[in-house]
């Protein structure tokens, strides 16, 4: 019986976390998008990658400028049905500064490591926010062979860097000149991302109503 009840206080805690988790998720009217964490990518595709360094010391925050630039096409309060949201890539910049342009154009497959995904978010301290909901696209690969992107989409507590929710989507590029090529990939992901968080969302509010009428 003891070890009963001790099973059951753990299933009701964490049932609790895993609602307040989700709360933060879907009721919060505020977020902070943290921008493009390019830390760990890799480039796959020689050819396609002919400047290395040029990718790391111009187009990497190139394409973060673009997104805050361009904000009406990169519509995350739409996308996302936030009322508010800030930015703050204070992390992301200093994080693009890790990648070796020297190594990070390679010929084959590449994906992330158990766990390298928890690490880089444990990395998010960001320098104007200590609460609230963070998300941030980390891109795994800019793959010219196949003409797309592996992007993460991540949703996290800013103030314990949990991963709260994280989908990971291949994303087609496309457009003219390198720098549109690869910022189709962040608009596919805000459309894929967004549809997904709006189908989850409708479902949390259907699992709520049923809860409270229990």
């Amino acid at each position: 019986m003891k070890k009963l009840i001790i099973i059951t206080l753990i299933l009701i805690e964490s049932s609790q976390a895993f609602s307040q988790r989700l709360s933060k998720l879907f009721d919060s009217q505020e977020m902070v998008w943290c921008g493009l964490d390019f830390s760990m990518v890799r480039c796959i595709g020689p050819i396609g990658f002919a400047d290395p360094r040029a990718i790391k010391e111009v187009h990497l925050n190139a394409w973060n400028n673009l997104v805050l630039a361009e904000a009406p096409k990169y519509n995350f309060k739409e996308a996302y049905q936030k009322t508010n949201v800030i930015n703050d890539l204070s992390v992301v910049m200093r994080r693009n500064e890790l990648p070796d342009y020297k190594t990070f154009v390679i010929s084959e497959p590449y994906h992330f490591q158990k766990g390298d995904l928890k690490k880089i978010i444990a990395d998010y301290t960001l320098e104007a926010h200590k609460e609230g909901l963070g998300l941030v696209y980390v891109y795994e690969t800019l793959d010219k062979t196949a003409a797309h992107a592996s992007v993460y989409a991540v949703f996290f507590d800013i103030a314990t860097r949990e991963i709260i929710w994280s989908n990971n989507y291949f994303v087609p590029a496309n457009g003219f000149g390198f720098r549109n090529f690869w910022a189709k990939t962040v608009y596919e992901t805000i459309k894929k991302n967004g549809e997904a968080f709006g189908i989850a969302k409708e479902s949390y509010k259907i699992a709520m109503k049923a809860n409270q009428k229990n």
